[in-house]
C-alpha cells in the first residue's frame, strides 16, 4: 500500500543519521511503555463511539508497532514481511475448519481448539507459561480461568453461579484472625473473578465503569 510505504520512509528518515535526535534515541523498552499508554487511549476512544477519535488512536498504535518492527529490522532480526507472513500462517493454522477439513461448528469449539492447539505447539507444561505477567490483574484472572477451563475436561462455565456465591459467602463468614487476611481477601477476589467468568461478565470493564461513575460525582465542593 502506497500510504504504508510512505509511513515507512518517514520513520526511517527520522531514525537515520541526520534525522531526529529524539527518534534516534528511542529503544524497544521505551516503545513498549508508549504502546501500553496508547493502547489504553485507543480503548478510551473506542468507548466514545466516535470514529474520528478511534482513527487517531489507531494511527498512534500502528505507528508504535511499526517503529518497534523497524528497530528489529535495523538489528537484522526480522522485518515487516516476516511479521506479516507469521500472522498469515497463524490465521491459517488456527482456522482448520476454514482452510482444511476440520469440523468446528461453534465459537466454543473454535476457542477450545485454539487454546489446546497453541499449548501443544508451544510445548507448554503450565498455564503460567501462557499468561502475560504484566497484564492488569483482573484481566489476568480472566485469561487464566479461560485457559484452564478449556484445557480441563470439566468446563468451568458449567458451574452454577449459586455454588460460587456460596463459596464466597463461606470464605467471608469463616474469616478468622488466625488466617492471613490479605491472602483470604485475594482468594475472595479470585472467586468473584470466577463468578464473573461463569456469568460472562467483563469484570475489568464493569469495575472500571463503576469507579469512574463514582469518581464523576461531585465530591470536593460537597466535602469542604
Amino acid at each position: 500500500m502506497k500510504e504504508f510505504n510512505e509511513l515507512l520512509r518517514v520513520i526511517r528518515r527520522l531514525r537515520s543519521p541526520g534525522g531526529c535526535p529524539w527518534d534516534q534515541a528511542q529503544t524497544v523498552d521505551d516503545m513498549k511503555n508508549y504502546l501500553l499508554e496508547e493502547a489504553y487511549e485507543l480503548v478510551d476512544a473506542i468507548n466514545t463511539k466516535k470514529p474520528v477519535l478511534v482513527k487517531e488512536e489507531l494511527g498512534d498504535v500502528f505507528l508504535i508497532l511499526t517503529v518497534i518492527t523497524e528497530m528489529f529490522r535495523e538489528k537484522k532480526r526480522f522485518c515487516l514481511k516476516d511479521v506479516f507472513n507469521h500472522i498469515k500462517n497463524k490465521l491459517i493454522n488456527r482456522h482448520p475448519h476454514v482452510f482444511s477439513k476440520e469440523k468446528l461448528e461453534t465459537k466454543e469449539e473454535v476457542l477450545s481448539y485454539w487454546i489446546k492447539n497453541k499449548a501443544k505447539s508451544k510445548n507448554r507444561k503450565t498455564i503460567k507459561e501462557r499468561l502475560p505477567v504484566n497484564m492488569p490483574t483482573l484481566l489476568l484472572a480472566k485469561t487464566f480461568l479461560k485457559e484452564s477451563s478449556y484445557l480441563n475436561k470439566k468446563h468451568l462455565r458449567n458451574e452454577e453461579p449459586e455454588t460460587i456465591l456460596s463459596q464466597i459467602s463461606d470464605m467471608v463468614l469463616g474469616l478468622d484472625k488466625q488466617k492471613i487476611f490479605k491472602r483470604v481477601i485475594a482468594e475472595v477476589v479470585f472467586e468473584i473473578c470466577k463468578l464473573a467468568f461463569v456469568l460472562d461478565v467483563d469484570l475489568e470493564s464493569e469495575l472500571r465503569k463503576s469507579i469512574l461513575d463514582m469518581a464523576g460525582e461531585e465530591f470536593y465542593h460537597k466535602n469542604k
